[in-house]
Parts: structure tokens; sequence; C-alpha cells
């Protein structure tokens, strides 16, 4: 992005009312999570661990979504390995937004290496272009925050410096401009619906507009991109034991996890033992 003046940088910034929150520092460490924090800044940490089938690497991206996020997740996203019991990659979203174009950058990442995505705390903003990524994704309702997109000054981590009006600077209202041509090419890249992007451009006014069950479920913020559900519904099928299930059961056991396993998202390898529960006990609440 063009820069604007010192020190910020020009970035498009889905901001939400979160903005001052405490917020941990970026970092990844193995195999424990990151114990520092800071104020404004997103933490993507992850971890593994062994499978016969492959390593299964969660990440949790929490905090604002920022250009030193997006690092974060590019360094870890090379240690995925095949796709086990239960993901190869699972994302564990609390993030109040931050950075739209890092955050569609994260997504294509993702979406690379067939993410499943849950929303533990909240996904507003711009959180949702990396929710969207996920080959499967799923978020309890209300837990989504849209709205239309606006333009900070903002430093590396998200960190907002100032909002700025567009109406007043000419390069700001390209910028937004440009990005409001991009997110619903983005959005359609990773099989939303198209009522997502106008659903965020009704709500322009400070704060943001929480989705209800049937709205993520309808605008697909929740759900499985199609070839994935396909070649995985046919994995499960084709198991022994606990975890055989057709399509349908797949999906539903799936959808539990995030409201199920969600005191767990500090905890990976407690998360990864509930999302195996969710998936080998039917009959779970």
């Amino acid at each position: 992005m063009r820069a604007l003046g010192s020190p910020g940088v020009l970035a498009i910034v889905i901001l939400s009312a979160c903005v001052n929150s405490p917020v941990q520092s970026p970092a990844i460490q193995k195999p424990a999570p990151a114990k520092t924090s800071t104020q404004g800044q997103a933490q993507a940490q992850a971890d593994t661990a062994p499978s016969k089938q492959g390593k299964i690497m969660v990440i949790g991206v929490n905090g604002q979504i920022s250009k030193n996020a997006l690092e974060k997740v590019k360094q870890s996203i090379g240690q995925v390995s095949g796709d086990p019991i239960p993901a190869g990659l699972i994302v564990l979203l609390d993030s109040p937004g931050g950075d739209g174009v890092a955050a569609m950058q994260i997504g294509r990442l993702l979406r690379k290496a067939n993410a499943h995505v849950f929303v533990t705390g909240q996904c507003a903003s711009a959180c949702i272009f990396v929710l969207a990524s996920g080959v499967v994704r799923v978020a309890p309702s209300y837990s989504v925050g849209i709205h239309r997109g606006r333009i900070t000054m903002s430093d590396a981590n998200a960190k907002i410096i100032k909002e700025v009006d567009v109406n007043d600077n000419p390069a700001a209202k390209a910028a937004l401009e440009h990005f409001e041509k991009q997110a619903p090419l983005y959005f359609a890249e990773m099989g939303m619906s198209p009522e997502l992007f106008p659903l965020m451009q009704t709500h322009q006014l400070k704060g943001v507009y929480r989705l209800s069950s049937i709205e993520i479920t309808k605008t697909l913020l929740s759900g499985f991109e199609k070839g994935y559900l396909e070649q995985r519904a046919a994995f499960y099928q084709s198991q022994t034991g606990p975890y055989k299930m057709d399509e349908s059961e797949f999906k539903s056991r799936t959808m539990k996890v995030a409201s199920r396993c969600s005191g767990f998202d500090k905890h990976h390898t407690e998360f990864i033992k509930c999302y195996k529960e969710t998936l080998r006990e039917p009959f779970l609440n």
C-alpha cells in the first residue's frame, strides 16, 4: 500500500470497537504458546502434534491482524504435513480485526493448506477474511462482526494511529475504492455467498454488526469448501470404528467443535483432543 505521511503507513483496516483492548504480541513458539504480551499487536502462535498420518499444526490468531502476524503465519505454514484426524492445520480465531489486506494474504495461505478454521472468541471486521479461507469453518452465533471498510494510519502491527477521512484525502479514497473492488473478488474466490459483501457495505457506523447463526450460515462463513468436503467425507466413510461416518454426520459433528472446544483455545493439545472426541462421539452435546 502507499505510504501516507509518517510514522504510519496507509493500511486498509476493517476496524472494530475493540482496537484498544490488551492483546498478546505476535510470537510463535514450539511447543509451548508464547507468554509475552503487549498492547495493540496480534499473536500468531503455533503448536505441532505428531500423528501417524502427519503433523497436526495449530495456529492461534489473537488480537489485531497485521503484517507481522502474516509473517508469523508464513513461517508456520510450511510445517503442515498431511491431513490426519482431525486436521493437518487448525486455526483458532479471536480477533477484533486489523489490516484487511494482510488478512486476505493470510487467508490465501490457509486455503492452500486446507485449514480448518474455528472462531473461539470473536471474529470481527478484517478477521472474516481469515475465517472465509477455511475449507472447514465454524463460528458460533454472534461471534462474527462485520461493517464497511475504513482507512486508517497504522503501523506494521496494525496499531491504529488515526482514522482517515476519505472525503478529505484523495489517496485514501482511492485506496478504499480499490479495496472495495478486491474484497468481493476475494469472497468469491473463497466460495462465500455473493450476499456477504453487500451486507458489509450496509453497516457504515462505528463498531460492528454481529451476525446471527442464521446469517453466518447463509453467508457461508460457517461451512465447508465443496471439493474438500467430498474428499474428507469419503475419507471418514472408509474408516472403521468410531470415526466411520457419512457426509451428513461429518458435517453435523464438525459444526459442534467451535462451541464445545473453545475453552481449550490457549491449550492446543487439549483442543486437538476435544476436536477428535467431538468427531468420535456422535451423542455429545
